[in-house]
């Protein structure tokens, strides 16, 4: 049910405008960025690699890395892992910048779809120092985990699927926080935070993730992954609101 009400909602003028917004922000910082410093860094890695030359790096300051990287096994896990990285940086990049955008429309879109569908009345509102506090608290664990899947990249294979556990990790966190927040009050959003969404909450998320992953369309759909978690979030406090009030009556 969500899932066609979710489309329903998207394919509405004034969604279909808003998912135009993370696109448009993201590739614009993505060019900035580019324009400004990205392309001399991967060009540098990139001759660096086929070469051998790393003369762009100041061998006084940093003589450990200048060693190692005239190392032939260094020059040929470097040749290996530049495209993968280079290729999922920008795609993570594009995505983090999309996010950020989403973060501040969720509220519009939660608000919508509650007035046009479900019409919960939300008192006492999550604070906001809580949720910025959540957030820096999983921003923390994210890191955490970045470093310790950072030694598997060096892993042929491997690297693939580990360098995602973090990442997958802060987009569902996130998107936990995020919609939960905007969609329920501050009792059951610490209830629904602390449960960590539910199963299907979370597989949504896998879901939506690994769609991300696509160049651009992965950014554009981001409003519609918004739509459908909280078509599932206001489905469930309908649920439990209901099941409260049968249980007050008997």
């Amino acid at each position: 049910m969500s899932i066609k009400l979710s489309f329903k909602d998207f394919l509405t003028p004034k969604f279909l405008g808003l998912s135009f917004l993370p696109f448009i922000i993201s590739a614009v910082l993505l060019a900035v960025f580019m324009i400004y410093g990205g392309l001399e860094l991967f060009d540098a890695l990139k001759i660096g690699a086929k070469s051998g030359d790393f003369s762009f790096l100041d061998e006084e300051k940093f003589p450990l890395i200048a060693k190692f990287l005239t190392f032939s096994i260094t020059k040929w896990i470097i040749s290996a892992l530049f495209y993968f990285a280079g290729t999922f940086l920008v795609i993570i990049l594009s995505l983090v910048i999309a996010a950020i955008v989403i973060g501040f429309l969720t509220p519009v879109v939660t608000k919508d779809i509650n007035l046009k569908y479900y019409k919960l009345n939300k008192k006492d509102e999550p604070n906001f120092i809580r949720v910025s506090i959540l957030m820096l608290k999983e921003l923390g664990i994210f890191i955490l985990l970045l470093l310790i899947a950072l030694p598997f990249l060096f892993v042929p294979l491997v690297n693939i699927f580990v360098i995602h556990i973090p990442f997958f990790y802060m987009y569902y966190k996130f998107m936990l926080i995020d919609v939960s927040s905007n969609a329920l009050n501050k009792e059951r959003f610490e209830r629904f935070y602390a449960k960590g969404g539910g199963y299907d909450f979370i597989f949504l998320c896998f879901l939506f993730y690994l769609v991300s992953l696509i160049p651009l369309l992965g950014i554009f759909l981001q409003i519609l992954f918004v739509i459908n978690l909280s078509h599932n979030v206001y489905q469930k406090e309908q649920n439990f609101r209901a099941k409260y009030q049968l249980l007050d009556e008997i």
